[in-house]
């Protein structure tokens, strides 16, 4: 198939910030950056993932129309689906559970007038027997006060309105509390992503980015779904992120942990049938099973299908459900006395991976890039700053070294009710967003992500947007990457290097360089440190050392070599100074090198042969 997605000289990665429905933003930015760029490697969170998933797929089917497909999405899902609405909005089916609470919610966000009438108004509707139950003793003192005299009985009435209102009031919004507490027994989510409450309407969610995934990458659909090894076999990378809730962490995906078990009726619940039973099918070798014989072990990383991983890391909260694994608790006395295969396995529920890292602009780091790694940021408009009908002039790449250095805004009002759910928003914005933003603004950062604005009306929880609205938001992210593509690419990419990508790879040197020129002075200063009280680092690592270690014990042949490599540490650390004319003249904010758990989010240092570093 000739096009314009043909063989391109250069290579890129890609990260993508989550935001429901404003990632149909992608899908055309992705494609052009394609016209350029071989994807090497993608990533994101949330609607990122669905994002990321379809451009690695779209990369695996290159040759087979797979970009050309991925540009038409924008356009695919603004179609009107069955009953009126929007593609889109067919993809969120509630469960039986949850479908009451579902269109109140979202009745009243498609409202085009009064939003408290229209709750109002759908709670009635949605909730009827709980309001004719709340209204009836209003209604037994209303006729009781049109059926007597005098004072008392326009007292009764009076008094019967109000019961009424206090009634219908009390008793529905019970009957939401009721409703809400069960719905966690789904899931702790309204759409499981499967066919629900609104089946007649149109595809689900998770069908239809199964079906999309395996159309994208050139498959039949009653073919083997796409797995992480088909990627990783044509040379692409897919990582997504998702959120280990009961462990507290953010995780990304695929994982190389053989810790984990699934139920395969619950999944069923979740994914097409094909999937799970490709999943049973299988399990990672060499794990030991736990004491429930129906859990079957997580697949191995290249077994992994695309769509589960993508699945795990869309768990939107309250909208779609989290999704349940399992893993022994090694903390349980029990688990740690009994045989191998009685251990009992605990459930560990994952969620949204945005909600530690929405925007995992980390993916993929190295500390002298290869190749650029691009990331498409989502945000508001900045104050004072109004949505233009040119929709280039709606994202915002730095176009110099002091670009993207300041942190947005956001004002806080100071009086009301909407005060305090303005304060109560920005400290969860702030807790889940500092790590992704305190990294947006260095240097060699800043420069390769594009942020894409967007007002109320557009993306996020608009699951209605008009056609018109989709096709802007899909224009805007596709002239994103263009500005992308004009400062890393240049007008002869891949034959004379652009001066931003030339720009960029020097700031990262200058950075990284002076990272490593401050750690190396903290490690020179305390090698050589006797004040501690402890044996000298020069006697348990360096020339000569031969002080006994008091554990992780090397061999002979192998601490000489650790004491070589000591030697020529601190050789080079005595060479570096604060004040070196490299550290002085740095680009700003200055880098601080520290050791985390590599727990696989920062996926691009992978030494290994068969991952291209970022």
């Amino acid at each position: 198939m000739t096009n314009g997605y043909g063989n391109p000289r250069l290579t890129c990665d890609i990260v993508m910030k989550g935001g429901i429905t404003s990632g149909v933003i992608y899908p055309r930015a992705v494609a052009e950056l394609a016209r350029t760029y071989r994807l090497s490697q993608v990533g994101g969170a949330s609607a990122g993932a669905i994002a990321a998933a379809a451009a690695a797929a779209a990369e695996l089917g290159r040759h087979t129309g797979g970009f050309e497909e991925l540009d038409r999405m924008p356009a695919e899902l603004a179609e009107p689906g069955q009953g009126g609405r929007s593609t889109l909005a067919t993809f969120f089916q509630p469960t039986r559970t949850a479908a009451p609470l579902f269109h109140v919610l979202f009745g009243a966000a498609e409202a085009t007038g009064n939003k408290t009438r229209a709750i109002i108004s759908g709670l009635l509707r949605h909730f009827p027997a709980a309001a004719i139950l709340g209204a009836l003793p209003g209604l037994v003192l209303i006729a009781l006060g049109w059926l007597g005299d005098g004072v008392g009985a326009g007292a009764a009435i009076v008094g019967g309105v109000l019961v009424l209102l206090v009634g219908v009031a009390a008793a529905v919004g019970w009957a939401v509390l009721r409703r809400f507490g069960r719905v966690a027994a789904d899931g702790y989510g309204m759409c499981t992503g499967m066919p629900g409450d609104d089946a007649g309407q149109g595809a689900a969610l998770t069908p239809w980015l199964h079906a999309k995934i395996q159309s994208l990458a050139g498959r039949d659909p009653a073919a083997p779904p796409v797995t992480f090894g088909d990627l990783r076999r044509a040379g692409v990378t897919l990582r997504t992120m998702t959120t280990n809730l009961t462990r507290h962490q953010p995780m990304a995906m695929p994982w190389s942990t053989r810790e984990f078990f699934f139920d395969p009726e619950e999944f069923r619940g979740l994914f097409p049938a094909e999937v799970v039973d490709w999943m049973v099918a299988h399990p990672a070798p060499g794990v030991t099973p736990v004491a429930q014989e129906h859990l079957r072990p997580w697949p191995a990383e290249d077994d992994l299908p695309v769509i589960v991983a993508t699945r795990m890391s869309l768990s939107f909260p309250v909208l779609i459900t989290a999704v349940r694994l399992w893993a022994v608790d090694y903390t349980e006395p029990a688990n740690q006395e009994a045989p191998r295969e009685q251990r009992t396995a605990s459930s560990v529920w994952f969620t949204d991976g945005g909600l530690c890292a929405n925007l995992p602009v980390h993916f993929f780091d190295t500390p002298l890039p290869r190749h650029p790694t691009f990331a498409f940021n989502l945000g508001p408009f900045p104050p004072g700053r109004e949505k233009s009908p040119e929709q280039e002039h709606n994202s915002y790449l730095p176009t110099s070294n002091v670009g993207g250095l300041q942190r947005p805004w956001f004002p806080l009002p100071t009086a009301g009710m909407g005060a305090w759910l303005s304060f109560g928003a920005l400290m969860v914005h702030t807790a889940r967003e500092w790590v992704d933003g305190a990294q947006m603004v260095m240097p060699g950062y800043r420069d390769r992500i594009v942020t894409v604005h967007h007002d109320e009306s557009e993306g996020g929880m608009n699951l209605s947007m008009p056609p018109r609205v989709v096709s802007d938001l899909a224009e805007r992210g596709r002239l994103g990457a263009e500005k992308l593509v004009r400062t890393f690419a240049g007008p002869q990419p891949g034959v004379v290097p652009a001066k931003g990508w030339d720009n960029h790879r020097w700031i990262r040197f200058r950075t990284a360089a002076g990272g490593l020129g401050r750690w190396l002075v903290a490690l020179e200063r305390n090698y050589h440190d006797t004040s501690s009280g402890g044996t000298p680092y020069s006697e348990l690592a360096g020339p000569g050392a031969t002080a006994p270690l008091p554990s992780y014990r090397p061999s002979a042949a192998e601490r000489e070599v650790i004491n070589d490599r000591a030697a020529g540490m601190v050789a080079l650390a005595d060479k570096w100074k604060d004040n070196d004319a490299g550290a002085s003249t740095a680009p700003r904010p200055a880098p601080q090198l520290r050791l985390v758990p590599d727990d696989g989010t920062a996926s691009g240092l992978d030494l290994t042969e068969d991952v291209a570093e970022g």
